[in-house]
């Protein structure tokens, strides 16, 4: 038996790892990083089973785990997944089953888009001392945090007076003397070769980078039967976590093999 897997988030990788510890062949697809956006966390502190540790920590483990057992991985982009295909930029492949577990898509703001602009963490320029992030919620203070701690000067901006954010990373946000602008909504964001300039109602402001942090949405458009199990944040994106995806993982991966030892498809 052959299983395909769409995404090496910890859905992806949690699947991959019990299936192919079972004897089962598999392939992860992944177009940019392993562990998805668990790499961009400061810190994973709500799995009882696991040392409170950086996200980029979590998913070096998870990977140890695809290393010992094996587990192939193609780093491709797919462009359309099937009941039993999967259609990327380079080719077509066939499997016994197939596992959606894409993630989420960035609510995208394109007129403020630029080389110094991202909507992850790790995908910020490299060369920023202040750093700019627009949004309220767990995402905009945990880059805050992580930004803070690496010794960046970072202003938090608001666009309302409602904060999303755990209480516990906005009090640590604060003791690390991050700026936060409330009610103070971005307009218009010019592009320099080694700046950008933010444009509010209040003010203009000079800044390096800028992250942009409103949310995500799920995007099942790649996705062209209604027979592949979808896993991970795209199948509950109001339930983005860690544990709960690589339950979806595990869960999946269990009634595959219920299948197979079956005979039922």
């Amino acid at each position: 038996m052959q299983v395909g897997i769409v995404g090496g988030g910890p859905a992806g990788i949690s699947a991959a790892t019990f299936l192919k510890r079972a004897g089962v062949n598999v392939i992860i697809f992944e177009k940019k990083r392993l562990g998805g956006l668990l790499n961009n966390a400061w810190r994973v502190e709500n799995i009882p089973i696991i040392v409170p540790q950086s996200g980029k920590e979590l998913t070096k483990k998870m990977i140890s785990h695809l290393k010992l057992y094996k587990v192939d991985v193609l780093y491709e982009k797919v462009e359309e997944i099937y009941e039993k295909r999967i259609v990327s930029e380079k080719g077509i492949y066939d499997f016994d089953f197939v596992i959606a577990s894409i993630g989420t898509i960035p609510n995208r703001i394109k007129k403020f888009e630029g080389n110094r602009v991202a909507y992850e963490f790790l995908d910020l320029p490299s060369d920023i001392n202040l750093l700019a992030i627009y949004g309220a919620g767990d995402v905009a203070f945990d880059g805050a945090i992580q930004a803070s701690i690496l010794g960046k000067k970072v202003h938090i901006f608001n666009r309302s007076n409602n904060i999303r954010a755990l209480s516990r990373l906005v009090k640590i946000a604060k003791s690390l003397k991050v700026n936060y602008h409330e009610n103070e909504a971005i307009k218009y964001v010019e592009h320099f070769d080694e700046y950008i300039r933010i444009y509010t109602e209040k003010g203009n402001y000079k800044f390096d980078a800028l992250l942009l942090a409103v949310g995500r949405k799920v995007d099942l458009s790649i996705v062209k039967s209604d027979k592949v199990p979808i896993i991970g944040d795209v199948a509950h994106p109001n339930f983005r976590q860690a544990s709960i995806a690589i339950a979806d993982g595990i869960n999946i991966a269990m009634k595959i093999l219920g299948r197979e030892l079956s005979g039922n498809y």
